[in-house]
């Protein structure tokens, strides 16, 4: 993160929140956003849990989504991070029957040209069925994803034989990422591995403000690259769950309007552009769930960086809550120079 940047950040001292009051709403979504110069800005884009009232205006439904989506990655480098983070899935293929069959598949994402390599044992019925029809589709859900963050990328194309110079890289990377393995997921003598040619994704959204769900072209996964927290998100929630949960709690609040108290809440995942928080409000069977959406004032591209915001933004929001001042320290005047 660049100085400037962290500079201005860090400089502000009041926080504006322009907020809108939902009709009936069961489920909301806050998005905060930060621009360098300017003060943070409360811009609510309110997402229903249940089927949106009628006579909704579409407009403003639309130019919600459309701020929501401009403070997250791509869908094409959400899809990406997703790959990248799981390394097994459901392989879709399609039976000499006609129908579809799901079947458990590890795979990796070669560390030379990023491309999505299955193994496969040769006697295997989705090995038969790709004999017949290379079509094929592996839909991907990280386990590791905590509760409330269900996104989701189904790639789909065509799946290819590696034979050659390319096979003993796979197999090393293979062993490294999956080991040995165990029962039919082992490695056996004669074991295939295939390159996904990917024609298409279809990604699924699953935090509050991102409800996304889109086609990704070929060429814009290709070139879309997965988040450079992804190795580390988990973490990083989890040390704000824990360690730092009063910070959590006042990013909450920093979302809510002023008569709003947060009972709970929870960060649940971070990425390069910002972070997704889950408020719960109320109590005595009228709690309601809202998902706060922050954003970072520079892209973190490393863990130290977007640990670094999050001290940042928590030290602005505590300086706004206690109406902080600093004291100028006095200076000592300067001594006239003698001859």
């Amino acid at each position: 993160m660049g100085s400037t940047a962290c500079a201005s950040f860090a400089s502000r001292t009041t926080l504006a929140w322009v907020v809108s009051k939902p009709r009936k709403r069961v489920h909301q979504t806050s998005v905060v956003r930060a621009a360098p110069g300017a003060s943070i800005r409360r811009a609510s884009a309110v997402t229903a849990a249940v089927s949106s009232p009628a006579g909704r205006d579409t407009a403003a439904a639309a130019l919600e989504v459309n701020l929501a989506d401009s403070l997250r990655p791509t869908s094409a480098e959400c899809a990406k991070t997703l790959v990248a983070i799981a390394d097994t899935g459901t392989l879709a293929t399609t039976g000499e029957d006609g129908v579809a069959l799901g079947t458990f598949a590890s795979y990796v994402v070669t560390k030379q040209g990023g491309d999505v390599v299955l193994r496969m044992r040769a006697d295997a019925l989705h090995t038969l069925n790709i004999g017949r029809d290379t079509r094929c589709s592996l839909y991907v859900q990280p386990s590791t994803q905590p509760p409330g963050v269900l996104s989701r990328a189904t790639l789909i194309g065509s799946l290819v034989k590696l034979n050659g110079d390319d096979l003993p890289l796979v197999e090393a990377q293979y062993a490294e990422t999956h080991g040995a393995g165990v029962g039919v997921d082992g490695a056996g003598f004669g074991d295939e591995y295939y390159n996904l040619t990917v024609d298409r994704v279809f990604y699924v959204g699953g935090l509050g403000s991102d409800k996304r769900a889109e086609v990704v072209t070929a060429e814009q996964f290709g070139a879309a690259k997965a988040d450079p927290l992804a190795k580390n998100a988990n973490k990083i929630v989890d040390a704000m769950n824990v360690e730092r949960y009063e910070d959590v709690m006042n990013f909450s609040r920093a979302s809510l309007g002023k008569d709003v108290e947060p009972a709970e809440a929870r960060m649940l995942w971070v990425d390069k552009l910002g972070f997704d928080i889950r408020v719960v409000t109320g109590g005595n069977g009228k709690q309601k769930v809202l998902d706060v959406r922050l954003p970072f004032p520079a892209a973190a591209n490393t863990a130290q960086e977007a640990l670094s915001s999050l001290t940042m933004l928590a030290q602005v929001m505590w300086e706004e809550e206690k109406q902080y001042t600093p004291v100028p320290v006095p200076r000592e005047p300067k001594e006239e120079e003698t001859e």
